[in-house]
């Protein structure tokens, strides 16, 4: 999951590796993120950052089917317009996308 600097919390693990401008590593895959880690990150204006996923796998499929649910309750399922169709397309794509 991508996480905007400014939202982390302390205790979150770092998906893959944090890098500067420059293609310097800031902070390793695998690292947890600490109150100072977190301050490094906004000095240095890093904007985001992707975080290990916490969620267990029965909760994320869960949660999934929700999501979906939710789609097909917003969107329907066929014969909408072009756009909604495309919308409900992308975002289904994404939802499968993990």
């Amino acid at each position: 999951m991508i996480f905007s600097t400014k939202s982390l919390r302390p205790g979150l693990v770092i998906q893959d590796p944090v890098r500067d401008a420059k293609g310097l590593v800031l902070l390793p895959a695998g690292a947890t993120l600490t109150e100072g880690t977190i301050s490094q990150l906004l000095q240095r204006g890093v904007p985001a950052v992707s975080v290990a996923s916490q969620e267990k796998e029965e909760d994320m499929l869960a949660r999934v089917d929700g999501e979906r649910a939710q789609v097909f309750s917003n969107f329907g399922s066929a014969g909408a317009t072009v756009e909604l169709e495309q919308l409900r397309r992308l975002l289904m794509e994404r939802l499968d996308a993990g």
